[in-house]
């Protein structure tokens, strides 16, 4: 039985549907907080593990947040100011002809956003000595013991562990 001949819409009609409902939500949530004068961070980890769906959304959402009218229907644009959004991920785990860098570079050629790419190094025994001695207010020589465990421990003094 066709259902579209008697005007019925078919379930596979309705994909995608949800995703629809819930980026308009997420706009809707997003302008009404950035209208509030308030700066907004969105903050995404470890996107090197994202599913294509996911990431190619996020760009989507970047680049349409500045037009006139977005995506999902709303006059006006999201947020013309106040709105940070920071995305984390592991080079070494990233093709540069992959999904993610495919869209990081979309989002640059669209000019609608400043992109920016900041490179975190791994922290030497004496990066990792002076953070903790700052952290526990103590003199170096009475953290130096600790530092050289703590940079063992954190893959050689992974920032993102220390």
């Amino acid at each position: 039985r066709n259902t579209q001949d008697q005007g019925e819409i078919s379930p596979m009609d309705k994909v995608g549907s949800a995703n629809k409902r819930r980026a308009y939500l997420f706009h809707v949530l997003l302008k009404s907080l950035c209208s509030a004068g308030r700066p907004v961070l969105l903050s995404f980890d470890d996107l090197q593990w994202s599913q294509s769906l996911v990431i190619e959304g996020m760009a989507e959402f970047i680049v349409n947040s500045m037009n006139s009218h977005d995506t999902a229907g709303l006059p006006g644009k999201i947020c013309r100011r106040g709105l940070l959004v920071v995305g984390t991920f592991r080079s070494n785990e990233v093709k540069e002809s992959g999904d993610l860098m495919e869209r990081i570079n979309y989002i640059k050629q669209s000019g609608k956003a400043n992109v920016t790419m900041l490179t975190v190094g791994e922290l030497t025994k004496v990066d990792t000595t002076m953070l903790i001695s700052a952290k526990l207010c103590l003199p170096w020589r009475h953290t130096q013991e600790l530092a050289g465990l703590v940079h063992g421990k954190t893959g050689r003094g992974n920032p993102f562990f220390v």
